[in-house]
C-alpha cells in the first residue's frame, strides 16, 4: 500500500494532467489514510504547527476532489467534497480559511443548487455566506450565481441567458452547469408561453427560446407535444383542432371553386359547339 505522501503526489500529477478518472480512483484510499491520521475532519483544538500544516494539505486534496468531481459531472460527489471543505473555509483560523480556490468552489456549489432548482437551500446558503464573507457581490466569481439567481427570479431571462452565454468568465468548470441552466430557462419560458397564448408563429418561438434555427425549435415543440400547423405552434388541442378545421374548410372551398370553374369551362365549350 503506497504511503499518504505517495498517493497525494500521484493525485497532484493526475489532476495537473487532466486525468480526472485517475483522480477519482486515487481519492478513496487517500481519504482512508486521512481518517487514520485524524485529518479528514479538522480538530481545531489542536494548535500544533505540524498538524495545521497537514490540514492545509488535506484542504488541497479535498479541493482537487471537488474539482475532479465537477469535471466528471459527479455532482453528488462534488457536494460531499464541498461539505467536507466547509469546516476549513469557514474556520476562525485565517490560514485554514483562505484558499485561491475558495471563491470558485463556493460559486460552483451555488450553481449546483440552482441547477437542481433548489432555491430554498440556495438562499439559505447565501444568508450563511453573507455573514462570513464581506461584500459578496464584489467578488467576480461569487457574483456570477447571485446575479443568475436574481435574474431568474425576476423573469429577466435575456439577462440570465446572456450571462450564461458570456463564456462563464473563462471558468471552464462553470460550463458544467450551463446546459442544465439553459434548459431550465427554456422550460420556464415555455410554461409561461403555454399559459399566455393559444398559438404563436414558429419564428417567434425560435426567438423566445433562444434557438439558432427553426429545426431546433421544431424538435423542442414536438418534445413538448406542441402541434405545428402552417408554421404556427399551437399550445392546446382545441386551438389545433380549430386550425385543422379551418385548413380543411379552405381545402374544400378550393375544391368547390375548382369544380365550378371546370363546370363553367364545360358549359362554355357546349355553347360554342351549339
Amino acid at each position: 500500500m503506497p504511503s499518504l505522501a505517495e498517493l497525494t503526489k500521484s493525485l497532484s500529477i493526475a489532476f495537473e494532467n487532466g486525468d480526472y478518472a485517475a483522480c477519482e480512483k486515487l481519492l478513496p484510499p487517500i481519504k482512508i489514510e486521512l481518517i487514520k491520521n485524524n485529518l479528514l475532519i479538522p480538530d481545531l483544538s489542536i494548535q500544533n504547527d505540524i498538524y495545521l500544516n497537514d490540514l492545509m494539505i488535506t484542504k488541497r486534496i479535498l479541493e482537487v476532489g471537488a474539482l475532479a468531481s465537477i469535471q466528471t459531472f459527479n455532482f453528488d460527489s462534488f457536494e460531499n467534497y464541498f461539505n467536507q471543505l466547509k469546516p476549513y473555509y469557514f474556520s476562525n483560523n485565517h490560514k485554514l480559511s483562505e484558499s485561491d480556490k475558495k471563491s470558485k468552489l463556493i460559486s460552483l456549489y451555488l450553481l449546483n443548487l440552482l441547477s437542481q432548482n433548489n432555491t430554498t437551500k440556495f438562499h439559505s446558503e447565501l444568508q450563511y455566506l453573507d455573514k462570513h464573507i464581506k461584500n459578496l457581490e464584489d467578488d467576480s466569481l461569487l457574483s456570477y450565481p447571485i446575479k443568475l439567481d436574481r435574474w431568474l427570479m425576476e423573469g429577466s431571462y435575456q439577462k440570465a441567458w446572456d450571462l450564461l452565454q458570456s463564456g462563464s468568465q473563462n471558468i471552464s468548470e462553470f460550463d458544467s452547469f450551463t446546459d442544465i441552466l439553459k434548459s431550465a430557462i427554456r422550460d420556464e419560458i415555455a410554461k409561461n408561453t403555454e399559459l399566455s397564448y393559444d398559438f404563436l408563429p414558429l419564428s417567434n418561438i425560435k426567438a423566445l427560446l433562444f434557438f439558432n434555427n427553426e429545426k431546433e425549435t421544431e424538435k423542442f415543440a414536438l418534445e413538448r407535444n406542441w402541434p405545428i400547423v402552417n408554421s404556427k405552434v399551437y399550445f392546446n388541442n382545441q386551438s389545433k383542432e380549430k386550425a385543422d378545421y379551418e385548413d380543411e374548410m379552405m381545402h374544400e372551398e378550393d375544391q368547390k371553386t375548382n369544380i365550378i370553374e371546370k363546370a363553367m369551362d364545360y358549359a362554355i365549350s357546349i355553347e360554342n359547339i351549339v
